[in-house]
């Protein structure tokens, strides 16, 4: 980059280019590759927004620098304008290294009255401070020091996972400053030397030759996977082994595929399990084991799953940030094992809290006995000790339908029924279409977990209007169905293998 020159590099492409300069690259040059912003895309925008107007809040007497965000030298006069006002908090303050062309707006930008310096605030809806926040913290320190600013220290704004909501959200209370001023200012080496390669980056004519591999996958999973990973099987090595470990065997065989693996660095255990079934193309069944757990049951069968959200600033008293709060069930009921399914659920289709009267329907509807059946127990059963917690007067009842619950995971997670199409996963995602191919989560409008809980969240919040509201009701009750019907045809199919 030439002295002199204009705009560059802003941080989100400078931390995309950490991650894998072709996935900058492409972000310049190859919009047609960008994903379309779904449900879980948006969910995370509309809370990130409100953590960040939560966040203002913190600071008193503060003004937001207003310019969109592609109107850079626009905001950069007007981050001067309010200095020179005396304005000693700034929100989306933003700042151009005049000699590198790299450009950041900061979250918070707060003078210190000691000292005479500034204070960058990054605020971030995380419980911790990550490894990548101190990255962009050092672009910030690298743009705005370079601009002519003096820095006094650098935090990161993260929220307390103890906070409990009562009332209205307290902003001094829902967020904690972390200072990591010492490692940015260790990091400004490695942040300059990155600068040199990434600010040209945008500007080649053909893509950088990047291989695939885990970098693909931390700290988030890249935009371009789809584009990237096309070629790879659909059944690779990285569906077996961790993707570190699956890097240093790509560049011992050159190859992602499993049946190119030499024998003496094939896994064991139930990797091997699956590795094995996959390469002599056969299913593993543990008769005894199944059998055993098939005879632990008791009827009628209740088929069970909750739906949750968990928002990072918490929605009702009483919780927690990403506190799973349950606002959904789905439940079928088998009184025999020749009966008919009888199907119940409960969903709350208001923006109150859904906990109270989802606990007494459930308690109703589950009765004193029977074998709950549900996929993965830690998860419903971690939910009902959170509302025996709240609602001490149903504790004994849900504590009660703890005591009865079975894990239809067990035999899938355990390989006692194992079938190569699984691809080394006991997800139900995965292990339905397997032994069902029939039932598929690809026809759905709502596919798993995180896009109910993010378009319910967006319901709380007022972002779906009336119209659209029975659209959602309608796939809401189809997705959490399918997961409880899905455990009825999975516990025939562990009945057939039994004889």
């Amino acid at each position: 980059m030439i002295k002199g020159s204009k705009l560059s590099i802003s941080k989100t492409q400078f931390i995309k280019g950490l991650q894998c300069p072709k996935a900058l690259w492409y972000y310049i040059n190859r919009k047609d590759l960008s994903p379309e912003v779904n449900i879980a895309a948006q969910a995370r925008f509309d809370a990130g927004t409100e953590v960040g107007l939560l966040a203002q809040e913190y600071f008193d007497g503060g003004v937001e620098i207003t310019e969109k965000y592609w109107e850079i030298e626009e905001a950069v006069n007007s981050t001067k304008k309010l200095i020179e006002q005396g304005i000693n908090v700034i929100y989306e303050a933003t700042a151009i290294d005049p000699n590198d062309g790299s450009y950041s707006r900061i979250d918070i930008f707060r003078k210190n009255s000691e000292t005479n310096k500034w204070d960058l605030i990054e605020v971030k809806s995380s419980t911790g401070v990550k490894d990548y926040h101190m990255n962009d913290l050092s672009f910030q320190y690298h743009v705005f020091s370079k601009a002519g600013y003096e820095i006094n220290r650098c935090y990161v704004m993260v929220i307390n996972n103890q906070y409990i909501r009562d009332g209205d959200i307290d902003p001094k209370a829902l967020f904690i400053l972390e200072d990591i001023s010492e490692s940015v200012l260790g990091n400004q080496s490695n942040i300059d030397s990155a600068l040199v390669e990434l600010c040209n980056v945008p500007n080649m004519e053909s893509e950088p030759t990047e291989s695939i591999g885990a970098r693909c996958f931390s700290p988030f999973e890249c935009d371009y996977t789809h584009h990237c990973w096309n070629d790879v099987p659909e059944y690779s090595i990285y569906d077996v082994y961790s993707a570190k470990k699956a890097d240093e065997i790509y560049q011992k065989i050159k190859s992602f595929e499993i049946d190119d693996v030499p024998e003496d660095l094939l896994p064991g255990g139930r990797k091997g399990i699956d590795v094995d079934c996959y390469q002599n193309r056969t299913q593993r069944i543990d008769v005894n084991k199944i059998r055993n757990f098939l005879e632990s049951f008791d009827y009628p069968i209740y088929y069970f799953d909750y739906e949750t959200v968990m928002p990072g600033v918490p929605l009702y008293n009483g919780t927690r940030p990403y506190q799973h709060v349950p606002f959904q069930f789905s439940l079928h009921i088998q009184d025999t094992p020749d009966a008919e399914l009888r199907h119940f659920e409960y969903l709350h289709k208001d923006q109150s809290d859904p906990r109270l009267l989802l606990a007494e329907t459930l308690i109703q509807l589950c009765g004193d006995k029977g074998s709950i059946l549900v996929y993965n127990e830690t998860f419903e059963k971690g939910r009902n000790i959170e509302l025996a917690n709240v609602f001490p007067q149903y504790a004994e009842e849900l504590e009660a339908i703890n005591d009865r619950i079975l894990d239809l995971m067990e035999p899938f997670s355990k390989r006692w029924l194992y079938k190569p199409e699984q691809m080394s996963s006991y997800s139900i995602k995965y292990v339905l279409p397997a032994y069902v191919p029939e039932l598929s989560y690809n026809d759905l409008a709502i596919r798993d977990g995180g896009e109910a809980s993010e378009t319910y969240f967006r319901f709380v919040k007022g972002l779906i209007d009336e119209k659209e509201q029975e659209t959602l009701w309608s796939n809401l009750t189809e997705y959490c169905k399918l997961d409880t019907y899905a455990m009825v045809r999975l516990l025939e199919e562990l009945k057939k293998v039994v004889g």
